[in-house]
């Protein structure tokens, strides 16, 4: 199957690779993480961590926290990632406790549940769900303006994740 040439590549900026990583923190906030990539999936590491990753003959299968990978062309974070992203960004939503335990059990929120928003609130917007203590609870996305109620988050990843997947 032949790849239509045409279609730019969303992953190149000004003729350099920019890393999926890069845009999803700068969805949320201007700081800087350092990291570093093995295969697609990243990892928070000190320079002094990665000059001694780069100068190994072996390639290793993991260097400090993971933060996230790429799937599919896409980057899925991790919590860890979520939760120092969440410490310096403005783009968050702080739920109630009722909302609390409906999020992390994976359901969507509605407006009910939410007690305020920070940043954007235009439809298709990620958030950082935050709870009344900003403790990151996970990842939504705005489905429905403010106003009109009903399910305003979708849930895209939430703590409650974890836990179900050792259940299967």
């Amino acid at each position: 199957m032949q790849k239509n040439l045409a279609k730019p590549n969303p992953r190149i900026l000004h003729g350099e690779t920019k890393k999926m990583i890069q845009t999803f923190i700068q969805k949320f906030t201007q700081e800087k993480i350092e990291y570093t990539k093995i295969g697609s999936k990243y990892f928070l590491a000190t320079k002094s961590l990665i000059q001694i990753k780069d100068k190994i003959k072996i390639t290793p299968l993991l260097v400090g926290l993971y933060l996230g990978e790429e799937k599919e062309g896409k980057f899925a974070p991790s919590l860890a990632l979520l939760e120092i992203i969440a410490k310096t960004s403005t783009n968050k939503v702080f739920i109630k406790d009722i909302g609390e335990m409906d999020f992390i059990y994976g359901k969507k929120l509605r407006s009910r549940h939410i007690l305020k928003i920070e940043g954007e609130t235009k439809v298709g917007f990620l958030k950082l769900i935050q709870n009344e203590h900003d403790e990151n609870l996970g990842l939504g996305k705005i489905s429905k303006e403010i106003k009109e109620g009903g399910t305003i988050i979708k849930n895209k990843m939430d703590r409650g994740d974890f836990l179900r997947r050792e259940m299967d």
